[in-house]
């Protein structure tokens, strides 16, 4: 064989390894793609769970003061009937 057979052969391997590397990070640049694609959709279920964590925060204390206030118009409703009754 001659050397330039031999310079021809080093380059089609030279040029085969670096398809082959090519290919390698290819494929591990669509995996950490679809690694971000993932934690983008995690990332935003977490902050709609917040957005109604907090939402639920916010109205948290209606349904208590709305009890409370039904409680209070109960107690002087039945004080109001108590006194009614024994004052005629």
């Amino acid at each position: 064989m001659s050397d330039s057979s031999l310079d021809l052969r080093e380059q089609i391997a030279r040029i085969d390894r670096a398809r082959a590397e090519t290919e390698k990070l290819s494929e591990e640049t669509r995996k950490f793609v679809a690694e971000a694609h993932k934690l983008a959709a995690e990332r935003d279920k977490l902050a709609a769970e917040a957005r109604k964590l907090n939402r639920d925060r916010a109205l948290a204390p209606w349904p208590v003061a709305i009890v409370t206030m039904g409680g209070l118009a109960a107690l002087v409703g039945g004080l109001l009937t108590i006194l009614k009754a024994t004052h005629p």
